[in-house]
């Protein structure tokens, strides 16, 4: 299967609790084309504030996460993990809220959430989430008695200054009417149940796996790389340029075809020297391409803008070492920074005259066959990509043209 992975912030898939269907799996064809998704508009009005709201990270952060959430919940429980990894990863960047939403069907959710609240007013409401969280697998097979007095145990663990302030108000159940009022907060909004997550403002509606949210956030985080505009040009349109890719497994040396493609080829030289092809994945490698140019290995990365096709230019898939700018499939003009380079020659239909060919593979073909296959659209043969291997970095060679 030859595609780009379609971003979860787009494509509904099976989170259990959605109101989206579930997306069809790929039809098994030997060969499609590359396709970038567009990504959505990376700010939005700062969200406003729940009733109960516990904040992790600067309130300056890029990137805000909302998780409406259940501490019973198992699907939570993958979500809540997925964010704290990645909170790991980008503490500066991102800022995560929980908000109650304790489901009826849960019996021991309620209390639990309430736990919560009594830590929280003694300035240790993310290490009991975490601990709850991390011990639910233990909790969930307890009656609503034996959790409750599980609960103590829970806060000694944690450390709890107060551990009688904390009992007493579980036993006065002193928050159950912040935590009802944060269910009804839920319910005005729509939402159907939890986990219901919100990525800056806008509601997540993907694959319920820690892989697919951590690609939705890191495709957010790269809007704070995004350019404002192509580059001018700055190129020598009689120059050669020598494009060396240094891989994990080796080097690999591009011929740029500047005549052919100065649109792409220019865009391309922009984004090697501003380092933006430094440290990436090749996200899809299969038998017939491999591709990259995108830094959040989601594959539906641009660079925040889009450049126009070039793609009628005389040059065809029909060999391997082809070079070309990945696009949105039937979308003219949306190719940005990633890239493909053929393996093999390609179908006519589907590739020929629809995407921009805009350089040739001189040397290192065996590296390229050497890199580790995957393909994250494709579940079937993929359940648990691989992590692809790395494009250290990209260098660019101008050689001046001869007087």
């Amino acid at each position: 299967m030859v595609e780009l992975r379609r971003l979860g912030l787009l494509v509904c898939a099976s989170l259990a609790l959605s109101a989206c269907a579930s997306a069809p799996l790929p039809t098994t064809t030997p060969v499609r084309p590359p396709t970038v998704i567009v990504t959505l508009p990376l700010r939005t009005p700062t969200p406003d504030r729940g009733i109960a709201d516990h904040d992790l990270g600067r309130a300056d952060a890029f990137l805000h996460i909302v998780h409406y959430g259940d501490l019973q919940s198992e699907p939570c429980l993958i979500v809540a993990r997925a964010l704290l990894r990645l909170y790991t990863q980008y503490p500066e960047q991102i800022r995560l809220t929980w908000r109650h939403f304790p489901q009826p069907q849960h019996d021991k959710a309620f209390l639990a959430a309430q736990a919560l609240e009594a830590a929280a007013a003694q300035g240790a409401f993310w290490q009991l989430h975490d601990l709850l969280f991390a011990e639910q697998a233990a909790w969930r097979a307890l009656t609503p008695e034996e959790f409750r007095a599980a609960l103590d145990d829970y806060a000694q663990r944690i450390g709890i200054s107060d551990l009688a302030a904390f009992k007493a108000a579980l036993d006065a159940q002193t928050y159950a009417p912040l935590i009802r009022r944060a269910v009804q907060e839920a319910q005005s909004r729509a939402l159907r149940g939890a986990p219901a997550l919100f990525l800056q403002g806008r509601p997540y509606s993907g694959a319920l796996s820690e892989r697919a949210i951590g690609d939705a956030v890191r495709l957010l985080l790269l809007g704070q790389r995004h350019f404002a505009k192509q580059p001018a040009l700055q190129i020598n349109l009689d120059a050669r340029y020598i494009a060396t890719l240094y891989t994990e497994k080796g080097e690999v040396e591009i011929e740029l075809l500047p005549r052919a493609a100065p649109v792409a080829v220019n865009n391309f030289v922009f984004l090697a020297r501003q380092g933006w092809y430094d440290d990436i994945t090749f996200h899809l490698v299969t038998d017939d391409i491999v591709q990259t140019g995108d830094p959040s290995g989601s594959g539906g990365g641009t660079a925040g803008y889009f450049i126009v096709d070039e793609h009628d230019n005389g040059l065809l898939f029909d060999r391997e070492g082809m070079v070309a700018m990945a696009n949105q499939r039937g979308v003219p003009n949306s190719a940005s920074a990633q890239f493909f380079i053929t393996l093999a020659p390609l179908p006519q239909e589907g590739f020929n005259k629809q995407y921009t060919i805009f350089g040739v593979v001189r040397r290192g073909m065996d590296v390229l066959r050497r890199l580790t296959k995957r393909d994250p659209s494709d579940p079937l043969r993929f359940p648990n990509p691989p992590p692809g291997d790395k494009l250290l970095r990209v260098v660019i060679t101008e050689i001046a043209p001869s007087k």
